[in-house]
């Protein structure tokens, strides 16, 4: 959950310094569920890294640049 808005399931972690990896990935926003059942590793900075299972990396974004995403934070907390 990031700001009240529930992001995804997994079914482990792996944390480090500096990230945390997301296992077996269940997406709670519709736009993302392409990447079920992939790795995802999320940054500090909310980079999410979408890892297929033989280790390549299938994208990179800021989940911020998700339109959904960006449309249910910005429902909560309008900009005034």
């Amino acid at each position: 959950m990031i700001f009240g808005i529930e992001i995804l399931n997994c079914e482990d972690i792996d944390v480090s310094d500096a990230s945390i990896q997301y296992n077996g990935v269940t997406f709670l926003i519709d736009s993302l569920s392409k990447y079920d059942g992939m790795t995802i590793e999320v940054f500090h900075d909310w980079t999410f890294k979408i890892w297929d299972d033989k280790g390549n990396i299938l994208e990179t974004f800021f989940l911020i640049e998700n339109d959904e995403f960006r449309e249910k934070l910005y429902g909560m907390y309008p900009l005034k």
